[in-house]
């Protein structure tokens, strides 16, 4: 009689156990997996892994792998340039969660046709570079759990300031190649019917904006042009008539 109410006691306690652990907050600390073309299944390099909460950013690596913090519920972004971005929620694991992501390339419908699968020269040049530059791009300054010895050694170190800066510089780097594919001699001189340095002095007198060229169409693009010449002969005639004005 003794021994069942032992045995008895140590399945309320096991099952009090179970309650209070199935309480606890589960969260995922690692989020890992790899990204494929979903049409050929082929693993992507260069893909970025966002997550949205704390805007912390990976890349893929050569083999289509990655790895990133985040937490049960986080929203997870996977982008490449050409595919169609995909959201996903970290699901609830212990420890580390597991997400193989299937990206599709982007489908363009025009009104004559259908271009499927085919990057631009600005594409393939950015992915290339993003590849090359992998491991300096997926660099992150260190966040509150660093101890107080490697957030100083952080801080001081020369290499490691010139890793971020690099960043930066890359960044600016991407959104002007992205403007030069958009915004190139050849609009300018069938918009403007200039010829030669003039078709340059113009450009650089009147930049685009990096946000313009993003979202703008390609007639919106010609529209823009073709304001921008306006304005450009207008501050010329002005300043030719201002030159002719007597003292």
């Amino acid at each position: 009689m003794d021994a069942y109410l032992f045995l008895l006691r140590v399945k309320y306690i096991l099952a009090g156990l179970l309650m209070v652990v199935g309480c606890l907050p589960i969260k995922a600390q690692i989020l890992r997996g790899s990204v494929k073309d979903g049409a050929t299944d082929v693993l992507l390099t260069a893909v970025k892994i966002t997550n949205e909460r704390t805007q912390q950013s990976v890349y893929t690596d050569t083999k289509g792998n990655y790895s990133l913090s985040a937490e049960k519920g986080d929203p997870v972004l996977f982008s490449l340039v050409g595919y169609q971005e995909q959201s996903y929620i970290v699901p609830a694991s212990m420890g580390v969660a597991e997400m193989f992501i299937s990206l599709f390339q982007l489908s363009y419908d025009l009104e004559e046709f259908t271009l499927r699968n085919r990057f631009t020269a600005y594409q393939r040049d950015s992915m290339e570079r993003r590849s090359t530059y992998q491991r300096a791009l997926a660099r992150r300054k260190g966040g509150g759990l660093m101890s107080p010895v490697s957030f100083v050694a952080e801080k001081l170190s020369g290499r490691s300031k010139r890793t971020f800066q690099f960043q930066k510089d890359f960044h600016h780097w991407e959104q002007e190649k992205f403007i030069d594919s958009r915004y190139t001699p050849s609009l300018v001189q069938s918009q403007t019917h200039l010829t030669g340095d003039s078709i340059a002095h113009f450009m650089n007198s009147h930049p685009m904006p990096f946000d313009f060229a993003r979202a703008a169409s390609d007639l919106e693009l010609k529209v823009w042009v073709r304001e921008q010449y306006k304005a450009w002969l207008q501050a010329d005639n002005d300043s030719t008539a201002s030159k002719s004005r007597p003292r």
